[in-house]
């Protein structure tokens, strides 16, 4: 149920609207996208001095926390590995949250404080989710949910939201279907669409200005978890991480939409940068998409089953290799059915359904398993 409603929130994002001042300020809105892309592009000391200007101009407004907080996340992931970077992430997203509850009470900045409760809010919501504290969760996620709606009549005056509640229409639909046991649930919460929710994404990536990178980040996500159009998913892997090169969290993705569409020659490059970061995250995702092309272009079990097994040897996470995990035991249940041992294979096959969220996945573990 937490992560039903995790889902629907999703709010690991930078959607804002400003005040009428800051909006009105064009060289600070520009400072802003500066340092985010920076941010993204992880030249951290050179986002840090655009935000800074920012930080100065506004000390007591929502938005210097929530740069904040930004800086702590993208420089400490995976976050919840990091005890002191989490706690001082909460922090900041609880100092934002002081400051923008008493704009509510302004008619005028309404919006603008309901993106910023929003974001706050579903960020620490995601934050004891990965660190295994349903009860908070729950209850954070309970709050962001009221400011979820609020921002469903706000899409026309603030292009930002349309991020928001496209994850939202996306998520209501998709969530259910892949955990069939959260459907009573879901009752209690506004339906969705799942055509809307992707229209709204793209309208996100073309008309928002701050929430326009996590917009692509997501719709290039469910196209490549669960709508499986890895066509449509290379094409914003492609242009993220050509703008932020020195992300790998977009480096990784797009590495893995290139392994998906059986473009290996391209992949490969991006694999062995891959190989060299030094992080759970990364080694698991290099050693799966080479024991992938190894099963699937060189047709080399041996090869592929010291890759799969490498990355059996990294500690997953819940934010970026669970599927990851689920992936590596599907192409060992493929292994053992090769060799012969279905009672193996059947056994792979379920700890992928166990442990996978990716569409893909699951259909193709349920599908062997019923040979």
């Amino acid at each position: 149920m937490k992560r039903l409603i995790i889902l629907f929130i999703l709010s690991f994002t930078f959607s804002f609207s400003t005040t009428a001042q800051l909006l009105t300020d064009a060289d600070s809105k520009q400072t802003i996208i500066k340092g985010l892309d920076k941010l993204y592009n992880y030249e951290f000391k050179e986002a840090d001095t655009f935000f800074q200007k920012v930080k100065a101009k506004y000390p007591h407004h929502p938005v210097t926390p929530l740069l904040s907080a930004l800086q702590v996340q993208w420089q400490n992931l995976p976050l919840e590995k990091n005890l002191r970077a989490v706690n001082l992430y909460m922090s900041l997203l609880e100092k934002c949250q002081t400051l923008a509850e008493p704009m509510l009470k302004d008619p005028n900045r309404k919006a603008e404080a309901t993106f910023f409760l929003l974001a706050s809010h579903g960020y620490i919501t995601l934050a004891y989710t990965y660190r295994k504290e349903p009860m908070k969760a729950a209850n954070e996620a309970r709050k962001a949910y009221g400011y979820m709606k609020d921002g469903f009549g706000m899409i026309e005056r603030n292009p930002e939201f349309y991020f928001t509640s496209g994850l939202y229409n996306y998520y209501r639909i998709q969530y259910p279907e892949t955990h069939p046991m959260v459907k009573p649930v879901v009752i209690f919460f506004e339906n969705g669409n799942k055509k809307i929710g992707l229209n709204q994404l793209e309208l996100a990536v073309q008309r928002s200005i701050f929430s326009r990178v996590e917009a692509a980040y997501y719709y290039m996500n469910v196209n490549l978890k669960y709508e499986l159009n890895y066509n449509k998913a290379l094409i914003y892997a492609d242009q993220l991480h050509d703008k932020y090169p020195n992300n790998p969290v977009y480096l990784m993705r797009y590495a893995e939409t290139l392994v998906m569409l059986g473009k290996y020659e391209e992949a490969i490059p991006k694999i062995n940068t891959l190989h060299k970061i030094n992080s759970p995250v990364y080694q698991i995702a290099a050693n799966l998409f080479d024991g992938l092309m190894a099963e699937k272009a060189k047709k080399n079990d041996k090869q592929a089953l010291e890759f799969y097994n490498n990355v059996l040897k990294n500690e997953p996470d819940e934010r970026y290799t669970k599927d990851y995990y689920a992936m590596t035991y599907l192409g060992l249940g493929r292994i053992a059915e090769r060799a012969g041992n279905k009672k193996r294979a059947n056994e792979l096959y379920n700890k992928a359904l166990d442990t996978a969220e990716n569409k893909g996945v699951i259909a193709e573990a349920k599908r062997n398993i019923g040979k």
